[in-house]
């Protein structure tokens, strides 16, 4: 059966049971956007570091979607289904659904909700925040390490945004699967689309915990499927423009870097100026997830928006679409590639004077040793179901990213060798 959301002005209208009515939609009270303020031309910068190791050959390599094998495509599936399905003892969460709940509930240290501990008030991921960058490098490893106990062989592959066949290479039947199916959207003006569950590729049979896959405005369930709306406007156009990850490569400061990567309220227009914007990695979460507007007269931003639709544009539970994981391995990418290109070391990452969590020494929860503890977003205690790790990671220990134990098939050190047996990756505590 189809439904039929029929959206007037910022309200929205369903008879589906997990696509409810919301009075007053909007950004929760609490979440701010902030645009950072580029240097000035005479500023003082660090001189220009590079990467000292002769060769990263024999690390494991996170390549693009569009070069993987039907082996290594069925390889990265099974592998991720596995970590999806196995549930660790004393844990009512499987690995998969664990590593979700840690990105739903960075939230809980927003002001509005009851945390503790030096984190209280300082969302560890908080959009516009240095530890924007260290904090998915970290969730990325942590995931690619329960996928190499099932298949040594897996690395997390990227989607890289700019290349005109990834797209429908990474939603094919035999990788991600489709859009999703049965409820259409119509905007006045602007067209009707249809999204939902997805019904088609490995993942259609995926059943995710509802109190997890939840949307960011008012924290109601978005059900237990997978659901995208491909290429709602105005996130319909791929693949996004070359220029755009250029400029933002020529960037020196590392907070502008990380905030116009991360994309979520600020842009980089085409002389260099930082300027309100949904961009770069946002676009490709509202790419997939879909989102209505308020004002389709207006700019794209975070204020404007009416309604997140799909699993990807919820910013708490998104990580439950496995496109997240490829769009993720790509932001990483391109901040590896960002520090071999003369941002490498400590000196390009802020030492001190910023809030907890943010500095590069602060612990980022949740590998802080425990010291911090989020609020619940809702009535569901989401707390209790936190794994406990007595892991204590800083960004100082998650800048190199060889280190870790793996590469890109972009970076700077690349041998012309072909890789043979990755080595096992080293840990880090």
């Amino acid at each position: 059966m189809t439904v039929l959301l029929i959206v007037v002005g910022s309200q929205l209208e369903t008879v589906s049971a997990h696509f409810k009515t919301y009075s007053e939609p909007g950004i929760r009270p609490g979440v701010a956007y902030k645009i950072p303020s580029l240097p000035a031309p005479d500023a003082p910068r660090p001189d220009p570091a590079y990467p000292q190791s002769n060769s990263d050959a024999n690390l494991p390599v996170r390549k693009s979607i569009v070069d993987l094998t039907p082996k290594e495509k069925a390889a990265f599936v099974n592998a991720l289904k596995t970590v999806k399905n196995t549930i660790p003892q004393g844990s009512k969460l499987s690995i998969f659904d664990q590593l979700v709940l840690q990105h739903v509930m960075v939230a809980g240290f927003e002001k509005p909700f009851k945390s503790s501990g030096p984190a209280s008030g300082f969302n560890p991921a908080h959009p516009g925040h240095p530890a924007f960058l260290p904090w998915h490098r970290q969730l990325l490893d942590d995931l690619e390490n329960a996928l190499q106990k099932v298949d040594p062989s897996v690395t997390i592959p990227y989607w890289d945004w700019t290349d005109p066949k990834a797209l429908e290479v990474m939603l094919s039947d035999d990788f991600m699967g489709g859009n999703g199916k049965g409820v259409k959207v119509k905007i006045p003006g602007v067209g009707t689309f249809e999204g939902g569950p997805v019904q088609s590729g490995p993942f259609a049979d995926w059943t995710l915990n509802e109190k997890i896959h939840i949307e960011p405005i008012n924290f109601s369930s978005l059900g237990p499927k997978i659901v995208r709306f491909l290429q709602v406007p105005p996130f319909d156009k791929y693949p996004m423009p070359k220029e755009v990850i250029d400029r933002m490569m020529n960037l020196d400061d590392y907070d502008v870097f990380s905030a116009v990567l991360e994309g979520g309220g600020v842009g980089l227009n085409e002389k260099g100026k930082l300027v309100e914007d949904w961009a770069v990695h946002v676009a490709s979460h509202a790419m997939i997830g879909g989102v209505v507007l308020k004002d389709y007269q207006k700019t794209a931003l975070p204020a404007n928006q009416a309604r997140n639709l799909g699993t990807m544009m919820s910013i708490l539970s998104s990580p439950y679409d496995p496109t997240f994981w490829l769009t993720h391995s790509n932001v990483d990418r391109l901040w590896a590639e960002w520090q071999d290109r003369g941002h490498t070391g400590e000196k390009f990452y802020p030492a001190k004077g910023k809030d907890y969590g943010y500095n590069l020494n602060d612990p980022i929860w949740p590998w802080d040793g425990g010291k911090s503890k989020p609020g619940n977003l809702n009535d569901t205690d989401l707390v209790s179901m936190l794994p406990v790790t007595n892991k204590i990671i800083t960004a100082a220990d998650l800048l190199d990213f060889r280190k870790l134990g793996y590469t890109y098939d972009t970076t700077r050190l690349r041998s012309v060798k072909p890789l043979l047996e990755p080595k096992s990756k080293p840990k880090h505590s």
